[in-house]
């Protein structure tokens, strides 16, 4: 029956069928507005490519993409009315219209086939999903539910949710927008993308005229000349100005589905929320490694941010991760020096800083739960003393101390050396605050001289090693030692890509640059090279860069070949901070690497996005929300850059658990076998024992006694 749809089984199914009425519905009224009985051939256009996404309301866009169809030329095609007659029955008149509206919505509810009403649900979600990270398919169809399947509505609920920035918001000019849109349209088997994405950004000019016309209250049916003045006027599209904002004249709904949004579904958006948290914290983390000095950050303080360099404390993030990274390095100096010119990765100690924040936050005010303190740390920048006295203004009572606050969040993060961090926060640091802020000069990098006057500051005198009672083995000395080669090698090869790319640009540009830290490896992009080879065709990196005549660093990225003698293929350019919520990156979503790429789509992967969104591509929007969201959750447990930051002096806990790794990494197929057969023969005399047992009720503390068992089955004459 038209109107109808299967459901699928499960909440995602059901949300589903229940948008796909609301999308019945926005047909239903765009048919009673066109006049099909004069222009006939508004029916199979509507069809064909009147789907309901674009960036007016649902009933407008469906009449507006229906009126504005285009060729294979991408010429507009003309609307010929039929030739008018005398109607001598206006009876006639109304069935044959009548029959014309059930005929298009019969085809639209048909639920053998794949209607128009089914392409616009799903050009909807991809559009949420492509513009939108972190956001699955189901998310998007409750977010599209509530707005009752208003495209725009949708984006300001989720916006809302998210504590989206000023800069941030939805902004119809922006490259993210143009993908989001054309993924939509790829996604929904339009027969034009190109032409239906153009029509779409010049509709938005002419908004204001085509909802005076189309969405009047109370709507009403058009006549010829209304359908020939709408094609007209969207024939010729005007360029966009910054002043066009179609999120303006979206419709009022917003205030009562975010109230029944913030009811319901707390905890299933609390995922996406510190996805989102750390897509900050990530800039953070950049901008803080772009204020220390080159020399001294390869050479020393790189071990201190990703060790200990978290973002909580008494001062802003950038400057709380700089403090607290050349504390712990002051305290608890290497034993022997390693310098680098490249991180692969931060995301470790970017979801411990984190889960520092909110265990820092939640202490200080207990009632406040965990997707509240999300809450109040996205509206407040990650400051987490301006998020306490927020939450305060708000009715929450501040009950816990700072020194138990930091306590919860040095144990949260899995700091080091959690005792001694919380009597340097709670006792020293407070005394010595004036002086750190004036060496911290804002938004500048710092010099060495500061540098070097802030650690003797910070930790006057270094701490005492502790003798361990336990080595490391064999195993796992020479497992840290292969490792520490490994890494030396790719850093050398990744510097030569680098500086090969970076050369390339200074060609281009007549500039010379100096490279600074590698920020952000992924080797994972495009296709396999090799079987069991875990890198492929190409790298993306971050890396910080600074002219040799002076000047801020730049931060740029690059993409060159894995295979060798390929450096001609590289690319290089500079990106800004924008462009984290600009440009999406399947090869790098995938594999929960943060890099920041260029709004430029010609690097690998620019493109195939697109291909993800319409299923033709193995990376699934699922398999990056699920990924991303397994990785970021990850705080406890040893991680591979422990390996290269070893130090027998100070991480002396962690030497019982890097021996037991060696020692299962030692393991032969051989030796595995052989474990997983004495374990089931193992499970399998315990379970025969205990089926005697119970037979011939033995007492329960002679259970585990095999000499008990054996002694009633001889008496029994039963033999295991």
């Amino acid at each position: 029956m038209a109107g109808r749809r299967r459901r699928r089984d499960g909440p995602e199914g059901t949300r589903r069928g229940k948008t796909w009425q609301l999308i019945y519905g926005h047909y239903k009224e765009a048919l009673d507005a066109l006049p099909l009985e004069h222009i006939p051939a508004l029916a199979p256009r509507l069809v064909d490519a009147g789907v309901c996404f674009g960036f007016a309301d649902p009933v407008t866009n469906i009449i507006a993409n229906t009126v504005c169809v285009h060729d294979e030329d991408g010429e507009p095609v003309p609307i010929c009315a039929k030739k008018r007659k005398r109607e001598k029955m206006t009876e006639i008149k109304a069935f044959t219209e009548a029959a014309a509206r059930e005929e298009v919505l019969s085809k639209i509810g048909d639920d053998k086939v794949q209607t128009i009403a089914d392409r616009s649900l799903r050009g909807l979600v991809v559009f949420l999903t492509s513009y939108f990270r972190h956001l699955s398919n189901r998310d998007a169809l409750r977010y599209l539910y509530l707005a009752q399947a208003n495209l725009l509505v949708a984006v300001r609920l989720i916006e809302l949710d998210r504590c989206y920035r000023r800069k941030d918001r939805f902004c119809i000019c922006s490259y993210a927008t143009k993908t989001a849109l054309r993924c939509a349209a790829l996604s929904a088997r339009m027969p034009m993308v190109d032409s239906f994405v153009s029509s779409s950004f010049g509709l938005v000019p002419h908004l204001k005229l085509v909802i005076k016309t189309v969405a009047a209250e109370p709507r009403r049916c058009l006549s010829v000349r209304d359908v020939h003045y709408l094609s007209g006027l969207l024939k010729e599209p005007l360029e966009l100005k910054k002043s066009d904002n179609p999120m303006s004249l979206a419709p009022i709904r917003i205030p009562q589905h975010d109230a029944d949004a913030s009811t319901k579904v707390l905890g299933v958006l609390t995922p996406s929320l510190r996805c989102v948290l750390l897509d900050r914290i990530h800039d953070l983390y950049l901008k803080a490694v772009s204020q220390l000095p080159m020399e001294d950050f390869r050479t020393r303080y790189h071990r201190g941010l990703l060790k200990a360099g978290y973002c909580y404390g008494p001062f802003n993030p950038v400057s709380n991760i700089i403090v607290n990274t050349i504390w712990y390095d002051t305290t608890f100096p290497a034993s022997q020096g390693l310098e680098v010119d490249m991180i692969c990765t931060m995301r470790h100690v970017e979801s411990r800083s984190l889960s520092g924040l909110l265990a820092f936050l939640r202490a200080s005010i207990p009632e406040v739960s965990e997707h509240e303190a999300m809450i109040y740390l996205l509206k407040n920048d990650l400051k987490v003393g301006k998020a306490i006295k927020m939450a305060a203004k708000q009715g929450h009572y501040k009950s816990g101390s700072d020194e138990s606050s930091y306590k919860a969040a040095a144990n949260a993060s899995s700091h080091p050396k959690a005792e001694e961090y919380l009597e340097f926060a709670v006792q020293s640091l407070p005394t010595m605050m004036s002086d750190v802020r004036s060496l911290m000069q804002a938004s500048q990098m710092i010099s060495s001289r500061n540098i070097l006057r802030l650690s003797r500051l910070l930790s006057p005198s270094s701490a005492e090693p502790l003798e361990s009672p336990l080595k490391l083995t064999q195993d796992a000395g020479d497992m840290l030692s292969k490792y520490k080669k490994d890494f030396l090698t790719e850093q050398t090869i990744t510097r030569g890509k680098v500086e090969a790319a970076l050369q390339n640009y200074e060609e281009t540009m007549g500039c010379c640059y100096e490279l600074r830290i590698i920020c952000g490896v992924n080797n994972c992009v495009g296709k396999q090279r090799k079987i069991r080879d875990p890198k492929r065709q190409y790298s993306h990196v971050n890396f910080w860069a600074s002219l040799k005549n002076g000047g801020s660093p730049t931060l740029f990225f690059a993409q060159f070949n894995n295979d060798e003698g390929c450096e001609n293929q590289s690319i290089c350019c500079p990106v800004s901070d924008q462009s984290t919520c600009d440009v999406r990156c399947c090869y790098c979503e995938s594999q929960g690497i943060r890099i920041v790429h260029p709004i430029q789509s010609y690097w690998e992967g620019g493109s195939e996005f697109e291909k993800v969104c319409c299923g033709e591509h193995q990376i699934t929007n699922a398999k990056i929300v699920s990924r991303g969201k397994r990785i970021d959750n990850q705080v406890m447990g040893i991680f591979r850059q422990h390996y290269l930051y070893q130090d027998p002096l100070w991480d002396c806990g962690l030497t019982p658990h890097i021996n037991r790794i060696a020692w299962h990494s030692t393991r032969t197929w051989e030796d595995l076998m052989r474990d997983a057969i004495d374990q089931k023969c193992n499970k399998f005399n315990e379970d025969h024992d205990r089926m005697l047992l119970q037979r011939y009720s033995m007492p329960r503390n002679n259970w585990m006694d095999r000499s008990h068992v054996s002694k009633r089955c001889m008496q029994a004459q039963v033999f295991p």
